[in-house]
Protein backbone atom coordinates (compact mmCIF):
# COMPACT_ATOMS: atom_id res chain seq x y z
CA UNK A 1 0.00 0.00 0.00
CA UNK A 2 2.44 2.44 0.79
CA UNK A 3 5.37 2.12 -2.84
CA UNK A 4 8.85 3.74 -2.32
CA UNK A 5 8.57 6.67 -4.99
CA UNK A 6 11.41 5.82 -7.54
CA UNK A 7 10.89 8.82 -9.61
CA UNK A 8 14.01 11.46 -10.14
CA UNK A 9 13.16 14.13 -7.75
CA UNK A 10 13.95 18.03 -7.67
CA UNK A 11 14.33 18.85 -3.90
CA UNK A 12 13.89 22.35 -2.35
CA UNK A 13 15.23 22.79 1.49
CA UNK A 14 14.00 24.87 4.22
CA UNK A 15 17.07 25.77 6.41
CA UNK A 16 15.09 28.20 9.13
CA UNK A 17 16.16 28.28 12.45
CA UNK A 18 13.10 30.02 13.57
CA UNK A 19 10.16 31.06 11.42
CA UNK A 20 7.16 32.58 12.91
CA UNK A 21 4.80 32.71 9.60
CA UNK A 22 3.11 30.66 7.59
CA UNK A 23 4.87 29.48 5.02
CA UNK A 24 3.56 28.80 1.21
CA UNK A 25 4.90 25.95 -1.07
CA UNK A 26 5.50 26.92 -5.09
CA UNK A 27 2.64 25.80 -7.40
CA UNK A 28 2.38 21.97 -7.44
CA UNK A 29 4.15 20.35 -11.06
CA UNK A 30 4.81 16.92 -11.79
CA UNK A 31 5.94 15.98 -15.27
CA UNK A 32 7.25 13.16 -16.79
CA UNK A 33 9.87 11.65 -14.01
CA UNK A 34 10.01 14.93 -12.40
CA UNK A 35 8.07 15.65 -9.03
CA UNK A 36 9.19 18.77 -7.00
CA UNK A 37 9.90 17.86 -3.02
CA UNK A 38 9.92 20.44 -0.14
CA UNK A 39 12.17 19.12 2.92
CA UNK A 40 12.34 21.12 6.50
CA UNK A 41 16.07 20.04 7.34
CA UNK A 42 16.87 18.27 11.46
CA UNK A 43 17.90 21.15 13.39
CA UNK A 44 15.53 23.54 12.15
CA UNK A 45 12.40 24.77 14.15
CA UNK A 46 9.24 26.49 12.63
CA UNK A 47 6.22 28.15 14.66
CA UNK A 48 3.66 28.95 12.32
CA UNK A 49 1.43 26.78 9.77
CA UNK A 50 2.52 25.56 6.35
CA UNK A 51 0.57 25.51 3.26
CA UNK A 52 2.25 23.05 0.42
CA UNK A 53 1.38 21.90 -3.23
CA UNK A 54 3.68 19.81 -3.25
CA UNK A 55 5.24 16.60 -1.30
CA UNK A 56 7.29 17.48 2.32
CA UNK A 57 9.84 15.38 4.39
CA UNK A 58 9.57 17.03 7.86
CA UNK A 59 13.36 16.38 10.05
CA UNK A 60 12.91 18.74 12.19
CA UNK A 61 10.40 20.43 14.24
CA UNK A 62 7.39 21.99 13.77
CA UNK A 63 5.05 23.73 15.92
CA UNK A 64 1.71 24.06 13.60
CA UNK A 65 -0.91 23.23 11.02
CA UNK A 66 0.28 21.19 7.71
CA UNK A 67 -2.03 21.83 5.10
CA UNK A 68 -2.19 20.44 1.45
CA UNK A 69 -5.79 20.76 -1.11
CA UNK A 70 -3.51 18.73 -3.65
CA UNK A 71 -1.88 15.18 -3.80
CA UNK A 72 0.78 16.15 -1.49
CA UNK A 73 2.61 13.18 0.14
CA UNK A 74 3.77 14.02 3.87
CA UNK A 75 6.64 12.39 5.53
CA UNK A 76 7.40 13.22 9.49
CA UNK A 77 10.96 12.30 10.19
CA UNK A 78 11.32 15.03 13.05
CA UNK A 79 8.32 16.57 15.21
CA UNK A 80 5.28 17.78 14.64
CA UNK A 81 2.52 19.46 16.85
CA UNK A 82 -0.38 20.25 15.29
CA UNK A 83 -3.07 19.35 12.52
CA UNK A 84 -1.81 17.74 9.25
CA UNK A 85 -4.50 17.31 6.28
CA UNK A 86 -4.19 16.35 2.75
CA UNK A 87 -6.94 16.00 0.45
CA UNK A 88 -5.31 13.67 -1.56
CA UNK A 89 -2.04 12.51 -0.36
CA UNK A 90 -0.67 9.74 2.16
CA UNK A 91 1.07 10.80 5.52
CA UNK A 92 3.52 8.45 6.95
CA UNK A 93 4.92 9.02 10.92
CA UNK A 94 8.17 7.98 11.81
CA UNK A 95 8.96 10.23 14.23
CA UNK A 96 6.65 12.08 16.93
CA UNK A 97 3.15 13.67 16.00
CA UNK A 98 0.86 15.18 19.13
CA UNK A 99 -1.62 17.69 19.76
CA UNK A 100 -3.78 17.47 16.69
CA UNK A 101 -5.46 15.16 14.23
CA UNK A 102 -4.40 13.86 10.62
CA UNK A 103 -6.66 13.48 8.04
CA UNK A 104 -5.56 12.07 4.19
CA UNK A 105 -7.02 11.31 0.94
CA UNK A 106 -5.06 8.49 0.73
CA UNK A 107 -3.14 6.10 3.13
CA UNK A 108 -1.69 6.79 6.89
CA UNK A 109 1.50 4.87 8.28
CA UNK A 110 2.57 5.13 11.99
CA UNK A 111 5.94 3.41 12.69
CA UNK A 112 7.06 6.38 15.03
CA UNK A 113 4.73 8.07 17.62
CA UNK A 114 1.07 9.23 17.13
CA UNK A 115 -0.88 10.83 20.71
CA UNK A 116 -3.72 12.95 20.54
CA UNK A 117 -6.59 13.45 18.79
CA UNK A 118 -7.80 11.47 15.50
CA UNK A 119 -6.05 9.69 12.21
CA UNK A 120 -8.36 9.70 9.62
CA UNK A 121 -7.47 8.31 6.58
CA UNK A 122 -9.76 7.47 2.49
CA UNK A 123 -7.35 4.54 2.14
CA UNK A 124 -5.73 2.48 4.63
CA UNK A 125 -3.98 2.35 8.05
CA UNK A 126 -0.80 0.91 9.24
CA UNK A 127 0.63 1.32 12.72
CA UNK A 128 3.56 -0.66 13.61
CA UNK A 129 4.79 1.76 16.06
CA UNK A 130 3.22 3.52 19.61
CA UNK A 131 -0.35 5.40 18.87
CA UNK A 132 -2.93 6.85 21.49
CA UNK A 133 -5.95 8.39 20.23
CA UNK A 134 -8.54 7.31 17.61
CA UNK A 135 -8.11 5.46 14.24
CA UNK A 136 -10.39 5.67 11.36
CA UNK A 137 -9.72 4.25 7.86
CA UNK A 138 -10.97 1.47 4.98
CA UNK A 139 -8.41 -0.72 5.96
CA UNK A 140 -6.79 -1.12 9.53
CA UNK A 141 -3.39 -3.32 10.36
CA UNK A 142 -2.17 -3.03 13.51
CA UNK A 143 1.77 -4.67 13.54
CA UNK A 144 3.49 -7.07 15.68
CA UNK A 145 5.39 -3.89 17.40
CA UNK A 146 2.86 -1.91 17.70
CA UNK A 147 1.69 -0.13 21.26
CA UNK A 148 -1.45 1.93 22.58
CA UNK A 149 -4.72 2.59 23.27
CA UNK A 150 -7.74 3.80 21.67
CA UNK A 151 -10.27 3.30 19.34
CA UNK A 152 -10.46 1.65 15.84
CA UNK A 153 -13.15 2.13 13.66
CA UNK A 154 -12.76 0.32 10.10
CA UNK A 155 -15.16 0.23 7.01
CA UNK A 156 -13.79 -3.14 5.14
CA UNK A 157 -11.12 -5.37 6.84
CA UNK A 158 -9.05 -5.02 10.06
CA UNK A 159 -6.17 -7.44 11.42
CA UNK A 160 -4.11 -7.32 14.58
CA UNK A 161 -1.07 -9.16 14.49
CA UNK A 162 0.38 -11.28 17.53
CA UNK A 163 2.77 -9.48 19.46
CA UNK A 164 1.04 -6.28 19.80
CA UNK A 165 -0.09 -4.63 22.86
CA UNK A 166 -3.30 -2.55 22.41
CA UNK A 167 -6.35 -1.55 24.61
CA UNK A 168 -8.97 -0.58 22.09
CA UNK A 169 -12.48 -0.92 20.97
CA UNK A 170 -13.40 -2.24 17.62
CA UNK A 171 -15.93 -0.56 15.47
CA UNK A 172 -17.28 -1.44 11.56
CA UNK A 173 -18.94 1.33 10.24
CA UNK A 174 -20.96 2.17 6.99
CA UNK A 175 -19.33 4.95 4.64
CA UNK A 176 -21.60 7.38 6.07
CA UNK A 177 -20.04 6.51 9.62
CA UNK A 178 -23.14 4.40 11.02
CA UNK A 179 -21.97 1.93 13.54
CA UNK A 180 -22.58 -1.82 12.45
CA UNK A 181 -20.74 -3.86 14.34
CA UNK A 182 -18.75 -3.12 17.41
CA UNK A 183 -16.84 -5.05 20.42
CA UNK A 184 -15.42 -3.03 24.08
CA UNK A 185 -12.11 -3.73 25.22
CA UNK A 186 -10.36 -5.83 23.18
CA UNK A 187 -6.64 -6.58 24.12
CA UNK A 188 -4.41 -8.09 22.05
CA UNK A 189 -6.61 -9.72 19.00
CA UNK A 190 -4.98 -11.64 15.81
CA UNK A 191 -7.92 -11.44 13.22
CA UNK A 192 -6.87 -13.43 10.07
CA UNK A 193 -9.90 -12.57 7.91
CA UNK A 194 -12.29 -9.81 7.68
CA UNK A 195 -15.08 -9.31 10.50
CA UNK A 196 -18.65 -10.36 8.54
CA UNK A 197 -21.62 -7.75 8.97
CA UNK A 198 -24.78 -8.56 10.84
CA UNK A 199 -26.52 -8.58 7.89
CA UNK A 200 -24.19 -12.09 6.55
CA UNK A 201 -24.78 -13.96 10.04
CA UNK A 202 -28.10 -13.28 10.34
CA UNK A 203 -28.57 -14.52 6.24
CA UNK A 204 -26.55 -17.32 7.62
CA UNK A 205 -28.60 -18.02 10.31
CA UNK A 206 -31.73 -18.20 8.13
CA UNK A 207 -29.59 -20.96 5.84
CA UNK A 208 -28.66 -22.90 8.55
CA UNK A 209 -32.42 -22.69 10.26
Amino acid sequence: MFKKQTEETNEETLNTDSVKAPVYGTDYRETLGQKQKNTLVKGSKLSGDIIITYDLELYGDVDGNITSEHKSNIVIKGNCKGNITTKEGSVDIEGQKSKGDIIAGGDIRITGKFSGGKAQAQGKIYVDGEFSGSMQGKEIEIGPGARGKGELLYRETISIARGAKVDVTITQVHEHQKEIKSTSEVKVVNLERPVPSPEKKEAKAVQNS
